[in-house]
C-alpha cells in the first residue's frame, strides 16, 4: 500500500471544478463521484446540485490522467482523501458537506474524519460497509473480466452490473451506441485492478461508525454491485444516521434515480442547514 505522505505535499495538482462560498445563502457541498458512468450521464445530476448548492466536484479521472497516482502499488482510499483535504486548505474554515457515491464513499468518509470541524455532513449513495465473501467475489470477478474480456465484452458485463436490467432496455440504442465508441479504447487493466483493490482494502463502516456528523444513505433494493445489506449494515452500526432505499435504481443512481436523489439531498441538508 502507499501512503498519502508523497500525494498531500502536491494538493495543487489535484483537480477540482467550481468552490465553495460563491452563493453566500447555498450550502456548500463537496461532490466525490465514480470514475463510471453511462451513455445518459451525469449533467442532470451535477446541474441540480449546482442549483442548490455551491458545489466544489473533485474530479478523479482529470487528475489521474495527470498521473499523480502513477505507481506501481495500489493507493489507499485513505491516502487519496489525505491529498484532497490537503487541497481543501484553500477554503480553511469553510463549512461544507459531502456528498459522494460509489467509491467516492470511501473517499468522503477519510475527508469527513480529516475534516470533523468543517465537514458538518455526509451524504452516502450506494455504499459498502466492509469486505466480505461475497463483496469480494463480486469485485475479483470484475478484475478478472478486465484482465480476460475484450473490451466490447468487458464493457457490457459492467454495464450489467451497474444498470438494472430495464434501464438498459430503455435506453438500449444509447446504450450500444456508447459501447462502440468505446471498441478501439484498451481496457485499464492495472488502474481498475488498484482501484477496486483499494476499495477491497478499505471497511469504510469501522471509519463510519466513528464519526458523529449526520449521515445519510441512499442505496437501491437492486443494486447487484453494493449490495442493499450494506447500507443497513451501516445504518445499525452508525449514530446519527438515516438510511433511504429506493425500490429500483441499481448501482447508478445520480443517472437512474436522479430526481429522486436530489430531493432527498435537499430534504437531508436543509434539516441539518447550512
Amino acid at each position: 500500500m502507499t501512503t498519502g505522505k508523497h500525494l498531500c505535499d502536491m494538493p495543487e495538482k489535484l483537480v477540482f471544478r467550481g468552490g465553495f462560498g460563491f452563493k453566500k445563502k447555498q450550502p456548500n457541498a463537496l461532490l466525490l463521484l465514480p470514475k463510471t458512468k453511462g451513455p445518459i450521464g451525469i449533467k442532470n445530476f451535477k446541474k441540480l446540485i449546482k442549483d442548490n448548492f455551491n458545489l466544489l466536484e473533485y474530479d478523479d479521472i482529470a487528475t489521474e490522467k495527470l498521473g499523480i497516482f502513477n505507481i506501481t502499488d495500489v493507493t489507499t482510499l485513505e491516502s487519496k482523501a489525505l491529498a484532497i483535504s490537503s487541497a481543501l486548505e484553500k477554503w480553511k474554515g469553510i463549512k461544507f458537506h459531502i456528498i459522494c457515491h460509489s467509491t467516492g464513499c470511501g473517499l468522503g468518509t477519510f475527508i469527513t474524519k480529516q475534516n470533523f470541524e468543517t465537514c458538518k455532513s455526509i451524504v452516502l449513495i450506494s455504499p459498502w460497509n466492509k469486505r466480505d465473501k461475497e463483496f469480494s467475489s463480486i469485485q475479483k470477478q470484475r478484475i478478472e473480466n478486465s484482465k480476460t474480456l475484450e473490451t466490447i465484452s468487458y464493457l457490457k458485463s459492467e454495464y450489467n452490473l451497474l444498470y438494472p436490467a430495464e434501464y438498459i432496455h430503455k435506453y438500449n440504442v444509447q446504450f450500444k451506441d456508447y459501447i462502440f465508441d468505446q471498441k478501439n479504447k484498451k481496457v485499464d487493466v492495472i488502474n481498475i485492478e488498484k482501484r477496486l483493490k483499494s476499495i477491497l482494502d478499505c471497511n469504510i463502516g469501522d471509519e463510519l461508525h466513528k464519526l458523529k456528523q449526520p449521515k445519510l444513505f441512499i442505496n437501491a433494493l437492486d443494486d447487484k454491485l453494493m449490495k442493499v445489506y450494506h447500507g443497513i449494515e451501516l445504518q445499525k452500526i452508525c449514530n446519527n444516521s438515516e438510511l433511504i432505499t429506493l425500490n429500483s435504481g441499481g448501482h447508478m443512481l445520480t443517472e437512474t434515480r436522479t430526481n429522486d436523489l436530489i430531493k432527498h439531498i435537499k430534504k437531508f441538508l436543509n434539516f441539518i442547514g447550512r
